[in-house]
């Protein structure tokens, strides 16, 4: 399973929010990737930043954007048993 961020040069909500999405990726064994909005067809980018994917081998589980970590730990939990994440790590 992985988690795709998309992020946009200049977002500092961006730029904040993704130590906070790597180290929740590694604590649950997640595979990461960032992508930025700028390299993507203008069709394809999402009007909010972050945005973030979570896909399971090729399918989409869900999307969702913003720096919430309870709205993260939410999404991530409904797919993932045994879900945690300290933030102080």
């Amino acid at each position: 399973m992985k988690i795709i961020m998309i992020k946009k040069k200049g977002c500092n909500p961006c730029k904040m929010f993704e130590p906070t999405i790597k180290s929740m990726a590694d604590q649950n064994k997640l595979e990461y990737k960032s992508v930025q909005a700028e390299d993507m067809p203008e069709k394809m980018r999402p009007d909010v930043f972050p945005y973030f994917y979570l896909i399971k081998k090729e399918t989409m589980l869900e999307s969702w954007a913003g720096t919430n970590i309870r709205k993260m730990s939410k999404v991530i939990s409904r797919h993932i048993k045994n879900y945690s994440f300290d933030e102080n790590i």
